[in-house]
């Protein structure tokens, strides 16, 4: 796949991001519980979160469909090396996609079944992993939304394509990285679901090494095609306070709905 940059991985620290990430779950009270098997705890994390991941899928869509700005890429990379990598961008999210699918449910031939995978998108596995938790679509569709989870709704709808791409994309993908890692294999917390496993976490553990790229890599090229100043530290720092927004995020989220399901059952 063709991206703007061949040198990201000497550009882009990427130590700092992965850390930075680790620092928002591995010290974040909510997902600590989860680790250690707290079933409130699960169901706080795909409450609390819902409207994000959702509301995140429908404006990377809305924004994808609106077309990005191509002047600024032409005017850098030519028109034909824009057109190319825009094309393969496309192709090449599909293909990851299906790969992650393909990971996940490769043994599972009843899971198939039950859904056509080709159309199964992130948000659709929060909800049916959700569901697995006892949570219904309905449930999770009237939970109201905290500030904390507004405020990387709004990052998510960000005007400035450099903070679209960084602030919001790079550090959702940094952070999903680093849950999957904590999460997706921890028996505490998969055993708490019926299918013994929690899908949204596995897809975001599956290796790109035979694609190449990850949607991490795609999103940081992006970031850096429509910077003026292509500044990695600018990037990069745009994306660690996007990852910042979602350690706040868990500690709200932990404290409105673990406290009050505590509170309902008193």
């Amino acid at each position: 796949m063709s991206l703007f940059h061949t040198d990201n991985d000497s550009f882009f620290d990427y130590p700092r991001l992965r850390a930075a990430a680790s620092v928002e779950v591995r010290e974040s009270a909510l997902i600590q519980r989860c680790s250690t098997g707290d079933l409130e705890a699960a169901k706080a994390l795909k409450r609390g979160f819902w409207a994000f991941v959702w509301r995140f899928e429908k404006a990377i869509d809305e924004r994808l469909s609106m077309r990005l700005p191509r002047e600024p890429l032409y005017e850098r990379f030519g028109r034909n090396t824009t057109r190319r990598n825009l094309a393969d961008t496309a192709r090449g999210l599909k293909t990851l996609q299906k790969s992650e699918l393909e990971a996940v449910f490769q043994e599972a031939l009843g899971a198939l079944k039950e859904m056509r995978h080709e159309e199964w998108t992130h948000a659709q596995h929060w909800a049916k992993d959700a569901e697995n938790l006892g949570i219904n679509r309905d449930e999770l569709d009237k939970i109201p939304v905290l500030p904390a989870i507004q405020a990387l709704i709004d990052s998510a709808y960000a005007e400035n394509l450099v903070e679209f791409f960084a602030k919001s994309l790079t550090a959702t993908e940094f952070i999903a990285e680093e849950l999957g890692e904590v999460l997706a294999q921890n028996p505490a917390y998969k055993n708490l679901f019926r299918r013994k496993r929690a899908v949204w976490m596995e897809v975001h553990t599956i290796p790109h090494e035979d694609f190449g790229v990850s949607h991490a890599d795609i999103v940081l090229d992006f970031a850096r095609a429509y910077s003026e100043d292509n500044s990695a530290k600018a990037i990069e720092d745009l994306a660690i306070e996007g990852m910042r927004l979602f350690g706040a995020a868990a500690a709200e989220v932990e404290n409105y709905f673990c406290r009050s399901t505590l509170e309902a059952a008193e």
